[in-house]
């Protein structure tokens, strides 16, 4: 088995595990969004937030993963606009042939402004996430910011 399934398999059981847990956390919510790092999947319960996503560009494919906890989660500005503030750390490995470094991480502030519509249930959203890589050595760089625009969806 190669190293991408290995990962994929990794994250989907971390996943499901903390899904199960995160029912007695608060609403959740399963997401898409664009920006950089490319295509993330998006997973949120209670005051944590989870990014995935997976660049398939010929020779220089990566993995990222962004795991946050929201300080001030979801804070009302008027009926439909809230905005989210967080800490989180972030990983990316790289399996492409033009990269550089196999992996790269540290810490990040992810800043959310939110539209809730229909009800809650559909939520739009744009994240930007200033970050300072701490692996394998600490630099602040243009690679370690992260912004996304996307949706996400009510579970509960």
């Amino acid at each position: 088995m190669n190293k991408k399934m290995i990962l994929i398999l990794v994250l989907l059981s971390l996943i499901s595990g903390f899904s199960v847990f995160a029912e007695s956390l608060g609403e959740t919510r399963l997401g898409f969004g664009f920006g950089m790092p490319n295509t993330v999947l998006l997973f949120q319960t209670g005051p944590y937030d989870i990014k995935v996503g997976y660049d398939f560009t010929e020779g220089s494919e990566y993995f990222f993963l962004n795991g946050s906890y929201m300080v001030i989660n979801s804070r009302p500005i008027n009926e439909i606009f809230s905005g989210t503030l967080g800490i989180g750390l972030f990983g990316k490995v790289s399996f492409g042939d033009e990269n550089e470094n196999d992996f790269i991480g540290g810490l990040n502030i992810p800043m959310t402004g939110e539209a809730a519509l229909l009800d809650g249930f559909l939520e739009l959203f744009a994240t930007v996430a200033p970050a300072v890589e701490l692996f394998p050595k600490p630099v602040f760089t243009t690679r370690a910011i992260s912004w996304w625009i996307g949706f996400s969806i009510m579970l509960d």
